[in-house]
């Protein structure tokens, strides 16, 4: 329970790099007053009448804390408080404040597995992060980062893509990506195009051993032909002589 004169706000989200103003509200802060910040159970400012004691972070006229370029480290619980001259307690403040990192672009990768594919959104890597998926251009029943798709459940021209978002921002994957029926069948001069590279490829095979093979037999019969030719030339030159 908190005395009256206490607020208590929920979580203030800021980005990594902002400037965050945490406040009272508008009242001008008295000269006079004793004011303190305590983060996390840790003194981060401190002034009493015109005497600064403590201050690790500045404060404005109105006693607001301002913190420049804030990191993931100053997340937390933040409490001010208020005195007058004679130490009477006037308000209190609490409010916590959540900075995060702002999301990555996500990218879906692709995974054949059995029966289907799993589709996963790349940038999901804590639990800050939500998830949502689009088939088609329509939001699937999807929240988590692995998606997948049965092969019944797919059919060609489909396309899906990813959007990742947190409390203080929001992107969708860039692409999307058309899948194709790979058992449709594709015909050239009536036949299945598969069997047809089938055929023409044996037969390819089948005519280099046949070139081969005629090869083969023309240069033996050169040789045989120059064999009888030297033979003939020396019965006649030995004719000749006798």
């Amino acid at each position: 329970m908190f005395p009256p004169g206490t607020f208590v706000s929920s979580c203030i989200y800021k980005a990594v790099g902002d400037k965050v103003v945490i406040s009272f509200d508008d009242a001008k802060l008295q000269e006079d007053n004793e004011l303190r910040w305590i983060h996390n159970q840790r003194r981060v400012y401190w002034k009493k009448r015109s005497q600064v004691k403590h201050s690790e972070l500045n404060t404005d006229q109105y006693g607001s804390l301002i913190l420049e370029n804030v990191q993931k480290d100053k997340s937390g619980e933040y409490r001010g408080i208020i005195y007058d001259a004679e130490g009477k307690f006037i308000k209190e403040t609490v409010q916590h404040l959540c900075v995060l990192e702002p999301v990555a672009e996500p990218i879906v990768l692709v995974e054949c597995v059995e029966k289907g594919v799993n589709l996963n959104c790349s940038a999901v890597n804590n639990n800050e992060v939500v998830v949502s998926w689009m088939k088609n251009d329509m939001k699937a029943n999807v929240t988590h980062a692995v998606l997948h798709v049965t092969s019944s459940e797919l059919k060609p021209g489909d396309n899906f893509s990813c959007t990742v978002s947190n409390q203080i921002s929001k992107k969708s994957s860039l692409y999307s990506y058309p899948f194709l029926d790979i058992s449709e069948k594709r015909f050239l001069f009536g036949l299945d195009l598969w069997w047809m590279l089938v055929i023409l490829t044996g037969g390819g095979s089948f005519l280099l051993i046949l070139v081969i093979i005629c090869l083969v037999c023309v240069c033996r019969c050169c040789r045989q032909n120059k064999r009888k030719a030297k033979r003939t030339s020396s019965v006649n030159y030995f004719q000749i002589h006798l």
